[in-house]
C-alpha cells in the first residue's frame, strides 16, 4: 500500500505539469516564473514546518517563522505579477492585427461574421483555446491537412479563430448563443447555396468531416 501511495504521486505531478503548461499559454514568461517561484516557496514552507517538529524551542520558532513567511510570499508573489502577466505584449498585439493570408485564420469579429454571413460568403469560425487538447488535435490533424487547406482556398472560405484561452467575454457570448459553455465549437456559414442557417460541426474533427461540410459550396471565382 505504501508503494501504491507513492505511485499515485506521479499522476499528481503530471497534473501539476499540465496546469503549469496551461498557465504558460495564458500568461507571459514572467507569470510562469512567478508560479514556479511560488511552488518552490510552498516546498520550503513544508520543509520548514517538518523541521519545526524535531527542533528545540528556538529552532521551532525560526522554522515556523520561515514556513509562515514562505507561505505569505507564495500567495502574494503571483498576485504581484498578475497584471503584468495578463497584459499582452506589443508584439502579440501587432501580430493579431497583421494581414492574414487567404488560407490563414483571422481574429474573431462578430460584426464581420454577421456581414459575411449576410453576404453569402462561406465562413468557418473556429472557437478554440490554447489549453484545449481536443482543439489542438483538430487543428493539427483536420485543419492542417493539405487537402483541407486546398479546399479552403478553392472554395474561398474565410477562416476565423475565436481564441478563448483567457475567456474573452465576446467569445463567451458567442458560445452561449449556440448553447455552449466551452470550446471546441466549429460553426460553418453559407456552406450551401441559399442556406443561411449556421451549421455546427462535431467537436472531434477529421479531414473528411471538414471536406463534407463544404462539399456543396460553389467554387471561388
Amino acid at each position: 500500500m505504501d508503494t501504491l501511495k507513492q505511485l499515485f504521486a506521479f499522476p499528481i505531478y503530471a497534473s501539476a505539469a499540465w496546469l503549469l503548461w496551461v498557465l504558460a499559454q495564458q500568461t507571459s514568461p514572467l507569470g510562469l516564473g512567478a508560479a514556479l517561484a511560488g511552488a518552490i516557496l510552498i516546498a520550503l514552507a513544508a520543509w520548514a514546518y517538518q523541521k519545526s517538529k524535531s527542533s528545540g524551542a528556538a529552532g521551532r520558532v525560526a522554522a515556523l517563522a520561515t514556513a509562515a513567511l514562505s507561505v505569505l510570499l507564495a500567495v502574494t508573489l503571483p498576485v504581484r505579477f498578475a497584471a503584468v502577466s495578463a497584459a499582452p505584449s506589443a508584439a502579440a498585439a501587432a501580430a493579431a492585427g497583421a494581414p492574414q493570408g487567404a488560407d490563414e485564420w483571422q481574429p474573431y469579429d462578430a460584426d464581420r461574421v454577421a456581414k459575411l454571413s449576410a453576404g453569402g460568403r462561406p465562413l468557418l469560425v473556429n472557437f478554440t483555446a490554447s489549453w484545449c487538447l481536443t482543439c489542438l488535435v483538430n487543428e493539427r490533424n483536420a485543419f492542417a491537412d493539405a487537402s483541407v487547406r486546398e479546399l479552403f482556398r478553392h472554395k474561398g472560405v474565410t477562416l476565423m479563430k475565436g481564441d478563448w484561452t483567457n475567456r474573452d467575454p465576446a467569445i463567451t457570448r458567442a458560445l452561449a448563443a449556440f448553447g455552449r459553455a466551452g470550446v471546441p465549437l466549429y460553426v460553418v456559414y453559407n456552406s450551401k447555396p441559399g442556406s443561411s442557417q449556421p451549421v455546427l460541426l462535431p467537436q472531434l474533427l477529421t479531414a473528411g468531416i471538414v471536406q463534407s461540410a463544404f462539399a456543396d459550396t460553389p467554387d471561388h471565382d
